[in-house]
């Protein structure tokens, strides 16, 4: 399984004697033969909150359905803002997707398809609606 990192986010909590930081890591594991898992990870170190989203990502692993390095159908899905269509496309075009999705593909397997985002393009945001658009598949 490889792991892969998606975004390190630092939160700021203000209190009397100072600042407390700490930090939210979001990460994905796949072994570009169709298993892909997701997780994410909160602690007061960002070592640690890597480590935590790389055991979560592992223990959360779906197995999806490909058809010639791509998807056999059209794929919708919808996590909070984020919306995305996802297309199948020819061995010719490649992943013409965002950076978020494009992990999200390559670590999966998936060679080739065609996305569009509507809404929010957070990539935690993105990341969590590929992977609920990729359990969608027949």
């Amino acid at each position: 399984m490889e792991d892969r990192l998606v975004k390190i986010h630092r939160v700021t909590k203000v209190v009397k004697g100072g600042r407390i930081f700490s930090y939210t890591s979001t990460s994905i594991c796949g072994n570009k033969k169709y298993l892909i898992g997701f997780g994410r990870g909160k602690s007061r170190e960002i070592l640690e909150s890597i480590k935590k989203s790389y055991l979560k990502a592992r223990n959360n692993i779906l197995k999806i359905n490909i058809f010639n390095n791509t998807i056999p159908h059209f794929l919708y899905a919808k996590h909070s803002s984020c919306k995305i269509l996802l297309y199948p496309a020819s061995k010719i075009i490649g992943l013409v997707a965002c950076s978020a999705v494009k992990q999200v593909m390559s670590s999966a397997g998936i060679k080739s398809i065609f996305s569009k985002i509507h809404g929010s393009t957070n990539s935690v945001n993105v990341t969590i609606c590929t992977i609920k658009a990729l359990t969608f598949l027949k």
